[in-house]
């Protein structure tokens, strides 16, 4: 079962409702990037009402290779949103709910003030969980063994009460939550099985994966550019490098793929849950998941960029589909300022997003190759999603 293509017909951009000076502006923009040396390449897709107005590539995703559409790209925490839809998937299913604490299925989890932590909350980013990558203890090698990951993360106390915070959470908690798909899953089957066989390959996504090798021919390597590189970066790309191999299963974090098959991710959720014929959501559920689910709350996690660089607070937005909601109100995002109130949309850290604006019925998907660290990456995605936006007709 596979999402619609790219129109093969000879339609042009306006017919398609794009602008297509617009759509020049937005080239530029990305290409503007990559000539100031912020990133290396980047694959895109536009579409109005699950038509394709507009696909480029951009760059070299490595010296030498040129990007390809059938780029393989590391997903980073877009990720989460692959995650959160099996976990909704699995609600939907009547396996347990939005407020089944997590320790019911996994009691050792409970340790450290984690008791009454709930589904919801691991969505949110709310429960306090282990909040970096790599927790102590755990070797690098070690972080694609789902099982091993949750056994350390659930010893570790919470860093603050649950339900009272908005944090980010890098890798924890939707670990947590996928190894809650596997205890309760009927079949017995592993994370990857799972995603492969309940979401992948029913969405078409026959690109995408948990962990792939590194000598496979299309994967986009993990880099930054030199203008990028730091001493840090440098040893988040050690880390990487290590961790999301072939086989490693990390929810949050090690999903690769093409821009085709976020697009076709993307586009069930516009298409209200169900993509040529499989169900992957009920429309019920999928309404209520995408909107805001953390109040007015802000995001904790960037209080030490925000401060650094003397941005102001900002709401953190999160829906429980493993990404955010634009929302009101001027603030950065990585939606636009532009984009519809009820827009929804993952990112990727420094890499990757895809955005629904139902209103517009528009979707937009951005890979790139070469890290931007911290806000600036969504201040790039804010201006990228403002020009898309912009060629809506």
């Amino acid at each position: 079962m596979i999402c619609p293509e790219a129109s093969t017909d000879m339609l042009s951009s306006s017919q398609r409702g794009l602008d297509a000076e617009a759509l020049r502006r937005l080239d530029a923009s990305i290409q503007s990037d990559i000539d100031q040396g912020k990133n290396y390449a980047a694959s895109i897709l536009v579409a109005r009402g699950g038509t394709i107005g507009h696909r480029r590539t951009f760059g070299e995703v490595s010296p030498g290779r040129a990007a390809a559409a059938d780029d393989v790209y590391l997903m980073m925490s877009l990720s989460k949103s692959f995650n959160a839809a099996l976990v909704l998937r699995a609600v939907d299913q009547g396996r347990f709910s939005l407020d089944t604490r997590v320790a019911e299925f996994l009691p050792t989890f409970a340790a450290g003030g984690k008791a009454r932590v709930t589904v919801r909350m691991l969505l949110t980013h709310t429960a306090g969980t282990f909040p970096g990558m790599a927790p102590p203890g755990l070797a690098p090698t070690d972080l694609g063994n789902l099982a091993k990951f949750v056994d350390v993360v659930s010893a570790i106390p919470a860093a603050n009460t649950p339900g009272e915070r908005v944090v980010y959470n890098t890798a924890a908690s939707y670990a947590v939550l996928g190894q809650l798909l596997v205890v309760t899953d009927p079949a017995g089957r592993s994370f990857r099985q799972i995603a492969k066989e309940d979401l992948f390959d029913p969405l078409g996504m026959f690109d995408t994966c948990y962990g792939l090798s590194q000598h496979d021919p299309r994967r986009v390597p993990i880099s930054y550019t030199p203008a990028q590189t730091s001493d840090a970066s440098i040893a988040a790309m050690k880390a990487m490098n290590a961790a999301f191999v072939e086989g490693a299963e990390i929810p949050a974090g090690s999903a690769f793929g093409t821009v085709d098959d976020v697009f076709r991710f993307a586009e069930t959720w516009r298409q209200g849950g169900t993509s040529n014929g499989y169900r992957l959501l009920s429309p019920a559920l999928l309404r209520y998941a995408r909107q805001i689910h953390t109040g007015n709350m802000s995001n904790g996690a960037w209080d030490f960029y925000r401060e650094a660089h003397g941005l102001p607070d900002y709401p953190a937005n999160f829906s429980l589909l493993g990404g955010y909601v634009r929302g009101e109100g001027f603030f950065e995002n990585g939606a636009g300022y532009t984009a519809s109130p009820d827009t929804f949309y993952a990112v990727g850290g420094g890499t990757t997003m895809w955005l629904v604006d139902p209103e517009r019925d528009l979707t937009f998907v951005f890979l790139s190759a070469g890290f931007i660290d911290g806000l600036a990456h969504f201040d790039r995605l804010r201006r990228l999603s403002d020009l898309a936006l912009s060629a809506c007709v």
